[in-house]
């Protein structure tokens, strides 16, 4: 006589009792949905922050899990325009056909001379990202078009910034909207970072129809 198969096709041990598989709680599905969920809409805000500029962690949870927000050293103000480099004056929107000139002035406002290590010869760079909204502008989901290091040979050297009382320290990058590039900056909604050792600040633009 064969010996009695299990539903799985196998037979059992002799002397061991089948135990079917035990199905989650109710209780613990539920559980488990929200947490999925948690951890969606906190990945969306995230991305959210990030596509508008903004710290992906917010602060007041940054310092409870001790990752306090970068930046500036006491005493150092900043400026950050997007002019043209043609008339030097302040741009509200980018041009369909142009040069922008990106341009951020750090200055020590301090009474004491300021010195600044980098571990590269990158101390600051832009960025250019253009930014969908989706829900009636509930998210905001970021895709970074320009980058002013693209292409760039950056010194692996760590590098030092020395800023004396009152002296100021500039950078700029020039971004050209062109018909080569027009696909990858179409018209819409962006968002122009400064990034200054791991300090951002950022500028919203649109470029019209």
């Amino acid at each position: 006589m064969s010996p009695r198969r299990s539903a799985w096709g196998r037979p059992p041990y002799r002397g061991q009792a089948f135990h079917p598989a035990r199905r989650g709680h109710p209780l613990q599905v539920a559980l488990a949905v929200v947490l999925v969920a948690s951890l969606c809409v906190l990945a969306m805000s995230g991305i959210t922050r990030y596509a508008v500029g903004e710290p992906v962690i917010p602060p007041a949870l940054a310092r409870l899990i001790d990752r306090p927000e970068a930046s500036l050293p006491p005493g150092m103000t900043y400026n950050f325009a997007v002019i043209d480099p043609s008339t030097k004056r302040d741009l509200n929107v980018l041009p369909e056909v142009g040069t922008i000139e990106l341009r951020l002035a750090v200055t020590n406002d301090s009474a004491l001379p300021m010195t600044m290590h980098f571990p590269t010869g990158r101390q600051c760079e832009f960025i250019v990202r253009r930014i969908f909204y989706y829900v009636d502008g509930l998210f905001a989901i970021p895709s970074e078009v320009w980058r002013s290091t693209y292409f760039h040979i950056i010194s692996q050297r760590p590098s030092v910034l020395v800023l004396q009382p009152g002296q100021t320290k500039v950078y700029t990058a020039t971004l050209t909207l062109n018909a080569l590039n027009a696909l990858q900056l179409p018209p819409g909604r962006y968002r122009l970072i400064a990034n200054f050792d791991g300090w951002q600040t950022s500028l919203p633009m649109d470029k019209p129809l």
